[in-house]
């Protein structure tokens, strides 16, 4: 069977094509920013609900801070740009996949195509896993810790850009995460890794992902373990689904 043709690019037409999806990422991610600045406080109180949450089950009467005059004016803006990243990821990725598909023949074509749009949908899930089952509970054993028996309890006032540092931090963190088996069985798939050396290997694995929690975690074990268990469960995963790509 005759093997497909791919049409021949230039240097210069790779970084035409290139410049020309660059700029369509920048302009949808411009209007991205605007559309979460005309929803800013939406967003504040979105980011903020696990905390709150947590407050509510703690009974806390804790509340955010800011020590510096530009300092809600900065937090503010750093949430509206976290926020228009996350709605740009899924077109990045379209974009993405229109500038690696000319250098793709058919059949790689249908096996990268899932691939690239399973990314955002993993990270996704990963954000959600985050936001809904590790954050509440995390920002609860932070708030009580060690206040029972004291006859002057401590009342956290934590400052906003604190706040969201710690959170968009595990958001992304877990995010990151839940892309493991596309990462693992795309290097089975490229013959860069085995089945067998992910199963050989599994003990090591699980110290390096303790190694990586801890880097992308802030300094906490609670942290670490919540982003270490899930990490590691991916890794599972993935040993099972490479079996399918053999």
């Amino acid at each position: 069977m005759k093997k497909e043709k791919l049409p021949e690019l230039s240097l210069l037409d790779h970084l035409t094509e290139l410049r020309y999806r660059i700029i369509h990422c920048l302009i949808f991610f411009l209007i991205a920013s605007i559309f979460c600045y005309s929803f800013k406080n939406e967003i504040y109180n979105l980011i903020t609900y696990p905390l709150m949450t947590a407050m509510k089950s703690s009974h806390s009467s804790s509340k955010l801070i800011y020590t510096k005059i530009t300092e809600n004016f900065v937090s503010t803006f750093s949430i509206i740009l976290s926020s228009a990243i996350f709605v740009s990821i899924p077109y990045w990725a379209i974009e993405l996949w229109l500038f690696v598909t000319p250098a793709l023949y058919k059949d790689e074509k249908k096996y990268f195509f899932p691939y690239i749009f399973l990314t955002p949908i993993l990270f996704l899930c990963g954000v959600i896993f985050c936001y809904f089952l590790v954050l509440p509970p995390a920002f609860e054993f932070f708030i009580t810790f060690g206040q029972s028996g004291r006859n002057l309890p401590l009342s956290l006032q934590a400052k906003i850009t604190d706040y969201i540092d710690l959170t968009t931090s595990l958001l992304n963190a877990f995010g990151i995460c839940f892309l493991t088996p596309i990462f693992l069985i795309l290097l089975v798939k490229f013959g860069l890794l085995s089945r067998e050396t992910l199963k050989k290997n599994r003990k090591y694995a699980i110290v390096i992902i303790f190694i990586i929690s801890a880097i992308l975690t802030p300094p906490d074990v609670l942290s670490q373990i919540l982003l270490a268990i899930p990490l590691i469960a991916m890794y599972e995963i993935s040993i099972l689904l490479s079996k399918k790509t053999k």
